[in-house]
């Protein structure tokens, strides 16, 4: 309690300060979480939360799409408590639904879709009934205001079955009748596994009668009762009595308005990490709307009380403040994870220590039964870890869970060629790893594993014959076989050799891309643009990923098909048709890429520390680092025709590398590049 008053002292006292710094007060202006959330165009959200929160408090419409709630939707049947973000099949969440009523009208409402209003940490609509419903959330705790018309009949109606992905079996009971609490278990995404959590209700005053029915709580309120109605909910994966706990500390003593203005502060620490320098109000929309996108997950669920339900079911302790849970990292991985450790190394440095913990907890790919919480997938953390390990942000010894990632290792599928170019890809890594505990036999082992990729390579992927752009071909996920050959980000050596050497390698790009092969909407090839830099000849790729970022470009994928007729258009835009059809956001993969690219770095390998450098397509792009140290790329322009980098220096030294190191960047400094309208084929060679 005393932790949020001081929180709320501080909030109150930075929107009255006139001196704070723009980016304090103004990033979060810029956030629209309605971008991505029409159709499926995005499949993101604009529930109410805090950076990584645990709580969703979110609208959810019919129709609903993944996240429960489509833009062109006007029907509105509640509000839910948790979700992810873009993840496919039919999402994950959607539980404990509150619904406000008036003259039992309890199944749905229709939204005055021009008053529905959502920026972080808030979400507020009009129904047509007169009802306001509003929604507010800490992390693990949310409260709801309804303000009702005048009427002789109103209440809530409490859904403790609904689900996205399935719901499997729940329990609640009433205490004095306004403290509700219980649990629910329901199916993970794409019902995969379960996820049991608990939570703690409680009503603002006491109403004048509770119906239940399977499944379903009434709540009326007689005629004389408040026409402001607060319901406050607080979640954990412990117990009921956590949940209790974590509602008190989060939200007993504080009213809506202070919970909002709680998480805005939150929103603009978070998002005054990073400041770019624009004339262009759109394109600082898109830049962070898609940092916030990208800031939903994972979730930590850590209770006040430093508790926490484990993947295997069991409860454990932890007393860093944080536990983090829900990752979907065969998406993530890619993007997601390297921009995060470059902008936020402390709360990095915990999701490592999340991910060490749940290799002792019996990790798998796939949600388990025990899940304590919404799980997506665990694939590739074995070079996520070594990554964080090359980068400092592993505390962890890694070698007392060597043989858990062994373990997993031998288990990869090999069943298609794209799984065993992802198996190859985490045999690498899990041969870096070993090399550096050093154990060279294992080291020596599992690199030969790594390569052997080489034989399904030349036989599937060294030329293209007529199979070779089918979806789903040779059995492929999501994928091409073009679009697949690619994912070889740790030896693209031997790729340029197979290929017939640098040349013959771009000529295969210029095919590649002039022929619009790539599917900019899905993730198995979203690093291919920046190959060029591997290949020699990086003035392309800062082209062409301009060209994605800001221009209309042909486009002829979706998720399994290759469309008849291409999609010709942006693929960023500031609208809830935010990406392409069929374009997932993938827990923030998507937006992540727009992120990085626009900022003017990418990751040259998950498992390495350099990042490719590109122009930004900002003027300058200021990252504020621990100790008042900050990293600035500057781009100098003369029109917007100049897209390529002439020249560079770092920190007043020339910087003829085309890459990078995170240390670098950690350390502090300004990347200055000058840009031409005209390539210079010579910079960027080491």
């Amino acid at each position: 309690m005393k932790r949020y008053c001081i929180i709320l002292l501080t909030t109150l006292a930075l929107i009255s300060c006139n001196s704070c710094r723009p980016s304090m007060r103004e990033n979060n202006k810029f956030v629209n979480p309605f971008i991505g959330t029409a159709g499926d165009y995005g499949q993101t959200d604009p529930s109410a939360n805090i950076p990584f929160g645990m709580i969703k408090a979110g609208p959810d419409t019919d129709p609903g799409n993944h996240c429960g709630y489509d833009y062109n939707a006007t029907k509105f049947l509640g509000f839910s408590q948790n979700r992810a973000s873009g993840v496919g099949c039919s999402g994950t969440g959607g539980n404990l639904r509150i619904f406000p009523f008036i003259n039992n009208l309890k199944e749905s409402a229709e939204m005055d879709k021009n008053t529905e209003k959502a920026e972080p940490g808030f979400y507020s609509v009009k129904l047509r009934n007169g009802i306001i419903a509003e929604a507010t959330a800490a992390r693990t705790a949310g409260i709801y205001r309804f303000i009702f018309p005048k009427t002789e009949k109103t209440g809530f109606r409490i859904h403790f079955e609904t689900s996205y992905s399935g719901f499997i079996d729940e329990k609640h009971i009433f205490q004095n009748d306004r403290f509700l609490k219980g649990w629910i278990q329901c199916r993970g995404n794409c019902k995969m596994g379960s996820y049991k959590f608990y939570y703690f209700v409680e009503l603002a005053e006491k109403p004048a009668e509770i119906k239940e029915s399977k499944g379903i709580a009434d709540i009326y309120f007689s005629a004389n009762s408040s026409q402001t109605q607060i319901i406050k909910v607080g979640l954990s994966s412990v117990s009921t009595a956590e949940a209790e706990k974590n509602l008190n500390s989060e939200a007993a003593e504080i009213n809506f308005d202070q919970m909002r203005a709680i998480a805005a502060k939150n929103w603009r620490e978070y998002l005054g990490r990073v400041n770019v320098t624009t004339d262009n109000d759109t394109l600082k929309t898109l830049f962070y709307t898609h940092l916030y996108h990208a800031s939903q997950t994972p979730y930590n669920i850590i209770d006040e009380s430093g508790s926490y339900g484990g993947s295997d079911g069991n409860t454990y302790h932890s007393d860093n403040g944080s536990y983090y849970s829900g990752w979907s990292l065969w998406d993530t991985f890619r993007s997601k994870m390297p921009l995060l450790s470059i902008l936020y190394p402390e709360k990095y440095k915990n999701m490592m220590h999340s991910m060490y913990q749940l290799y002792k907890q019996g990790k798998s790919d796939d949600p388990t039964d025990t899940e304590s919480f919404i799980l997506i997938r665990n694939e590739h953390s074995i070079p996520v870890l070594l990554d964080a390990y090359r980068k400092d942000l592993l505390d962890e010894p890694l070698a007392d869970v060597l043989h858990l990632m062994k373990k997993e290792a031998e288990s990869l599928s090999v069943d298609s060629p794209d799984k065993i170019l992802e198996a190859c890809y985490d045999w690498w890594a899990f041969s870096e790893i070993a090399g550096k505990l050093g154990d060279v036999a294992l080291q020596k082992e599992f690199y030969e594993k790594a390569i052997n990729y080489r034989n399904i390579w030349d036989d599937k992927f060294k030329v293209m014959g007529a199979n070779a752009d089918v979806m789903h071909g040779d059995g492929l996920y999501e994928g091409t076989l073009w679009q697949y050959r690619w994912f070889v980000p740790y030896d693209y050596p031997w790729i340029e050799d197979a290929m017939g050497g640098k040349k013959a390698s771009v000529s295969q790009l210029d095919y590649f891309f002039e022929n619009n092969l790539f599917n900019v909407g899905n993730q198995p090839d979203i690093h291919v643009p920046f190959l060029y830099y591997e290949f020699g000849e990086p003035w392309k790729s800062q082209k062409l990923v301009r060209q994605i970022l800001l221009e209309p470009t042909v486009n002829h994928y979706g998720t399994h098909e290759k469309w008849k007729n291409p999609y010709i258009g942006k693929v960023f835009k500031a609208e809830p048709e935010g990406y392409i059809e069929e374009m997932d956001d993938d827990a923030g993969t998507m937006s992540a890429w727009f992120v990085l690219s626009s900022m003017g770095l990418y990751p040259r390998n998950i498992g390495e520390t350099s990042y490719w450098i590109l122009p930004s397509v900002f003027e300058e792009v200021s990252i504020r680092l621990a100790d008042k140290k900050s990293f600035k790329i500057i781009n100098r322009r003369n029109s917007s025709d100049d897209i390529y980098i002439e020249s560079a220096t770092l920190n007043g030294e020339p910087f003829l590398k085309s890459w990078i190191d995170y240390r670098d960047i950690q350390n502090g400094g300004t990347l200055e590049l000058t840009l031409s309208s005209t390539a210079n084929t010579d910079w960027g060679k080491l």
